[in-house]
């Protein structure tokens, strides 16, 4: 797959909390598998976009207009391609603690759904890039990789129509429309990265539309990413449904599954059948979880009541315990219902996220994090 680098300048509300409480998206059940396909063929099959690129130099940034136009680019590739423009083009603004956006990729697959990556780095970027430190660099030789890993999505997803690609499974009633990935570097602090996939439900009622958030996120200690003296002290999340623009939002509790380095051990299991309808919904879910885990604990701290999800990842360890040293994560995911989206609406805000990291070296604590604010765009 081609990799090209740009371097310019009704109310619909009956009955579902009461759907999203008894489970009907089965957000639990996003986990590593092959996505899902249609039985049926196109005639003539669609094809996906290029992968365009912007990346920074020189301690600069990648700007808001620079990723825009990537975006165009890729949404233009997709439109020669198959004689039509994707149904939205799904991005999101950055915020982060300090530094900014150093390199940015863009691409459609065959169903028009977008695939991004964001790389940030938090030095202070008015500086030259050979005095900004390492993260910058390190960004920048991970880009390559990361283009390829959106390319190979795209190739997959022109095999067959409605292919999601990425790494979920068991999504009934819901297609996948956005991934983005974020790896977020600070030496010597740390390094915080998550894959943020969107889902919407394929009901196709225009009463109203139902969202979810998967995000795994990762977070790797100063002194296993750059030989610092910083530990891990804490990771979270946040799914900010309350900046949706969308109107009357209702938000789901929301679950979380951890990975990587754990103390102690671990162990889960599932099932779950959805039958959906939007006015009503027929649901068979059954779930389980059974923890063990002295070293690590995710404390839920979600607000249904004021349309928000946030986990805490925590560390109970000891000061010299592999969870500190090592690479920790979890995998939170939430659902969300709202107004139905039209064309004619342009852009509006999806909802807010937030990943954020603690790191310590027993006398100083950092704070790393970094917001999306993720929206549907027609054009």
């Amino acid at each position: 797959m081609e990799e090209k680098e740009y371097s310019g300048g009704s109310n619909g509300r009956t009955n579902r909390r009461t759907i999203l409480k008894t489970g009907a998206l089965g957000m639990t059940s996003l986990v590593t598998g092959t996505g899902f396909a249609s039985a049926k063929l196109n005639e003539k099959r669609s094809r996906g976009s290029a992968v365009y690129t912007a990346k920074a130099s020189g301690g600069a940034a990648v700007s808001d207009e620079q990723r825009r136009a990537v975006r165009r680019r890729a949404a233009d590739d997709f439109a020669e391609k198959n004689g039509r423009a994707p149904a939205v083009i799904p991005a999101s603004e950055q915020e982060t603690s300090s530094g900014g956006v150093v390199a940015y990729a863009y691409g459609f697959d065959a169903d028009g759904v977008g695939h991004s990556y964001v790389g940030v780095a938090a030095e202070d970027l008015t500086e030259p890039q050979a005095e900004s430190g390492r993260s910058e660099a390190l960004i920048h030789d991970q880009l390559d990789s990361h283009v390829a890993d959106i390319s190979s999505t795209i190739k997959a997803s022109e095999q067959v129509t409605t292919m999601a690609g990425g790494t979920v499974s068991s999504t009934d009633n819901m297609q996948q429309m956005f991934s983005q990935k974020l790896e977020y570097a600070d030496d010597p602090y740390g390094t915080v990265g998550a894959t943020f996939y969107v889902f919407m439900d394929t009901l196709g009622s225009s009463e109203g539309d139902v969202f979810a958030l998967h995000s795994p996120a990762g977070f790797e200690p100063g002194i296993s990413a750059y030989g610092s003296d910083y530990k891990n002290e804490w990771g979270r999340v946040y799914h900010k449904w309350n900046q949706s623009e969308m109107g009357n939002t209702d938000v789901d509790y929301g679950q979380w599954n951890p990975y990587g380095t754990q103390g102690g051990s671990s162990s889960t299991s599932y099932s779950l059948s959805v039958s959906v309808g939007w006015m009503t919904a027929s649901v068979t879910a059954g779930l389980s979880w059974s923890y063990s885990q002295p070293n690590v604990e995710v404390v839920d701290e979600s607000s249904p009541t004021n349309e928000y999800n946030r986990w805490q990842l925590k560390l109970n360890s000891a000061w010299d315990d592999d969870t500190r040293e090592n690479f920790i994560g979890f995998q939170p995911s939430s659902a969300a219902s709202m107004n139905h989206y039209e064309d004619s609406m342009g852009r509006r805000t999806l909802s807010g996220n937030e990943v954020k990291a603690n790191f310590s070296n027993g006398s100083d604590n950092y704070d790393l994090s970094s917001k999306n604010e993720f929206y549907l765009n027609s054009s």
